[in-house]
This record gives structure tokens, C-alpha cells and sequence, in this order.
């Protein structure tokens, strides 16, 4: 995934919503419509059952996933996304309820909901989906060069 430019600022980004409370993720959804400068085409899913293939046909940019769900099933969603080759390159923001839980493997970015405003929200999709990409660039490459780097370190 490419990193976004300020040319690009006029493309919507897909942004898939998953959460258990509908009033909590309909305020994100109305942060989300507050954006000035960007749109976004937003899905929204309370229902975990068949949740990969939601996320593989509406193809996101990048998936928030509201932290009021049962701790033990974001692991698992996490690890399903990540693993998957159709989605393990797409960025994750957790949307937290405080600061004080552990965060969880394979998430890019995390927000805080007290202070969450349409501009934190907009700044944390772009800073995940850029943290992703050069990830995912870093990866290739590692691979790519994966024996000059064994040789270098002297493995």
C-alpha cells in the first residue's frame, strides 16, 4: 500500500469499524463524516460470525476496532488479520477506552476515546496506514536481501 501524498487528499479511504456498542461507534462514524479534507466510505460490523470475509470484500485501507470488545477475541482478530494474506497488510487502529490496558500485537496505531476528536481520528488513520506501508516495504526488502543481511551480521 502506497504511502498517502497531499495529492491524494481528495480519494476516499475505506475505513472498517468494529465494535460491540452502537452508540460508541456511531460517534467514531460521525468523526469520521466531521473530516474535512478527506472522505471516507465506512462499514461497520457488531457481528464477529464472518467477519474475515466482510474485511476481504469491502477491502479497507484500515480497520478500527473499538476495544470494548472481549479482550481474548481482539487477540484472535488480530492474529486471523495478520496471517492472512489478503489482510495482513492492511493497517489497525485500536480505539481505546483508557491508557492503562497493555496493547496488543499486530495494531499500528491506538486512540484514546476521551480525547478523540474528527482531527485525532483523521491523524491516526493516516499515521497507521503509513506505519503499515513501511512496514510492509521493510518486510519485502528483508526478504528480498534476507542472505546479504545474514552474511552481513554473520549468521
Amino acid at each position: 500500500m502506497p504511502a498517502l501524498t497531499p495529492d491524494q487528499s481528495n480519494e476516499s479511504i475505506n475505513v472498517f469499524l468494529i465494535g460491540n456498542n452502537p452508540i460508541e461507534l456511531g460517534s467514531i462514524y460521525n468523526k469520521l463524516k466531521d473530516i474535512k479534507n478527506r472522505t471516507f466510505k465506512t462499514e461497520i460490523s457488531f457481528n464477529i460470525k464472518g467477519i474475515l470475509a466482510k474485511i476481504r470484500k469491502f477491502r479497507p485501507s484500515c480497520i478500527l476496532i473499538d476495544d470494548n470488545l472481549e479482550r481474548l477475541y481482539i487477540k484472535k482478530l488480530l492474529k486471523s488479520l495478520a496471517s492472512n494474506n489478503r489482510t495482513k497488510n492492511i493497517p489497525i487502529t485500536v480505539i481505546k477506552n483508557s491508557n492503562y490496558k497493555e496493547g496488543f500485537s499486530h495494531a499500528q496505531e491506538y486512540v484514546l476515546k476521551d480525547s478523540l476528536t474528527s482531527e485525532s481520528l483523521s491523524i491516526s488513520i493516516h499515521n497507521s496506514i503509513k506505519l503499515k506501508a513501511m512496514q510492509t516495504y521493510l518486510m519485502k526488502k528483508i526478504k528480498k536481501n534476507k542472505s546479504k543481511i545474514e552474511k552481513f551480521l554473520g549468521s
